[in-house]
């Protein structure tokens, strides 16, 4: 989480700077509808609950945090001065990773086993966002926002036990908190968002891996730039 907070550290003195500057764009948040997009990194991981009887070969588990990035496109519609209704269709892809302290079937030999998943989201998030009121060039906000995903790159109806699967759909729910910044053509939002996935992932394909986590689900961090 290292790098967002050192963004940070080069954003907010801009934002300071330009409080003693003219009023950028003051008519913007007067507008019904504008567009825009979305471009981020964010660190995608798992978050799993394991069985309450482990499979005898299953020791263990411990998951593997990967950087992925995310883009979308965003359609704002003013609710009042300090409320909007967003849709932001994105799409992020990545990789996720879990670590089994396992009994190797090919050997025999007790080790860690790697299993990696990648991911190719496509997601349907409905937004709230509330707004402070406007100081001279900046605002604050948080945003919260339900969500349904698909992954294209899901693997659940494939034959390999050596493959963790994963379902294809999921819903979940987003919180973030950022700022608004207004320059002379346009806005930038910079913000921090955690994911939390509310449906299970795992699927049920009768290996000792899947046996020993019955409840698996998305867990994300993303440090997301909006222009609009």
């Amino acid at each position: 989480m290292r790098t967002p907070f050192i963004a940070l550290l080069f954003i907010l003195p801009g934002a300071l700077w330009a409080q003693g500057q003219s009023l950028n764009l003051p008519r913007y948040d007067q507008k019904p509808i504008h567009f825009g997009f979305i471009l981020g990194t964010s660190r995608m991981d798992f978050s799993y609950r394991p069985g309450t009887s482990w499979p005898s070969t299953v020791y263990g588990v411990a998951t593997g945090p990967q950087l992925g990035y995310t883009v979308g496109i965003v359609s704002n519609l003013r609710l009042n001065d300090n409320m909007d209704l967003r849709f932001v269709p994105t799409y992020s892809a990545g990789e996720r990773k879990l670590f089994f302290d396992a009994v190797d079937p090919s050997d025999g030999l007790r080790k860690t086993i790697e299993r990696r998943m990648e991911s190719s989201l496509v997601i349907f998030p409905l937004e709230f966002k509330w707004k402070t009121d406007r100081i001279d060039n900046h605002r604050w906000y948080v945003l919260g926002s339900l969500y349904g995903q698909w992954d294209l790159a899901s693997k659940a109806k494939v034959a390999d036990d050596r493959i963790f699967k994963l379902q294809a759909g999921e819903f979940g729910y987003e919180v973030a908190v950022g700022m608004d910044l207004y320059f002379e053509y346009f806005k930038l939002s910079p913000q921090l968002r955690a994911t939390f996935g509310q449906g299970n992932l795992r699927v049920d394909d009768g290996t000792a891996y899947a046996q020993a986590l019955p409840v698996v689900q998305t867990r994300t961090m993303a440090w997301i730039f909006t222009f609009e």
